[in-house]
């Protein structure tokens, strides 16, 4: 009877052993995880992206140069800055030695080719709409092991639509410095926005942009005209300023009724970004939809 107790208690001894080598090995993978991802070089490349990635506390080693009307996160301010689409620095990129650099999904081929041609490794997020912000900020917090911070940041980003009796009608012109411009749809981030508000963007197309000349915009008849400049904005709206003096433009009703307004950064910006609850209620008060 003693040998079996004995037998059953070395037993109930080796079992205790493997659970308590198993947990410490669990416990050991988890937090090596965390460090990996906490001690990775990481540089982000777009302003959208290093305000995100301030608001969940990621450590970065290379930040974009900020452009006009734009400001880095005091976190980010001392830290190496790599240009931007128009103008990216990719020598100072891999002289950062990154582990990951993060692109935005539509600025993708102002850098991936030559980065990869350095042995870079990128990924590319997508910010094209409100929507697709708050899935690629949930994305990055599962990443970086900040779920519960990327569920509280897309908390304020949770914009409830307007819907009027009335939905004006909304030529959204996205400006190039030189005086082209291009025309967005409901599949851009603003005119989602203007979607959203409660407006209606007469742009059509499943791109984000599309071309329109004055002729067809006319035929549309906007009740708002909203301008935005893709670079150098203050070259672009004092095109845009121009344009409008021409008899075409001055007869569409958004000109006549004085409802044409330009949209600038920081609110404003190409892709989405952590300022649209402001933009949002800037478009609801000109559109009038509050």
């Amino acid at each position: 009877m003693q040998k079996k107790q004995q037998a059953l208690l070395g037993i109930l001894l080796v079992i205790l052993v493997g659970l308590t080598a198993g947990w410490y090995w669990l416990s050991t993978q988890s937090a090596n995880s965390t460090t990996h991802h906490t001690q990775q070089r990481v540089i982000v490349t777009t302003n959208a992206q290093a305000q995100i990635f301030n608001q969940l506390a990621i450590p970065l080693v290379g930040v974009p140069t900020p452009g006009d009307n734009q400001t880095l996160p005091k976190r980010y301010a001392k830290l190496p800055q790599v240009g931007n689409h128009v103008a990216p620095n990719l020598e100072r990129i891999a002289s950062l030695k990154p582990d990951m650099v993060y692109l935005d999904q539509a600025l993708v081929s102002d850098y991936e080719q030559k980065l990869k041609s350095a042995d870079v490794q990128t990924t590319a997020l997508n910010f094209s709409d409100l929507t697709a912000l708050r899935e690629s900020i949930k994305t990055i917090g599962n990443s970086f092991n900040r779920q519960q911070q990327a569920r509280q940041l897309n908390a304020t980003l949770n914009l409830k639509a307007v819907h009027p009796n009335h939905r004006p009608k909304v030529a959204l012109l996205m400006g190039m410095p030189g005086g082209s411009f291009l025309t967005g749809t409901k599949h851009s981030y603003v005119g989602d926005l203007i979607n959203r508000a409660g407006g209606t963007v007469i742009g059509a197309g499943n791109g984000a942009y599309t071309t329109m000349n004055v002729e067809q915009i006319a035929a549309a008849q906007p009740d708002v005209i909203i301008t935005m400049a893709h670079a150098m904005p203050k070259q672009v709206f004092q095109s845009f300023d121009e344009l409008f003096t021409q008899p075409a433009w001055q007869a569409l009703p958004a000109n006549k009724e004085h409802q044409v307004y330009q949209a600038s950064e920081p609110t404003f910006g190409m892709t989405a970004n952590l300022n649209a609850p402001a933009a949002f209620k800037q478009l609801k008060t000109w559109l009038q939809t509050n």
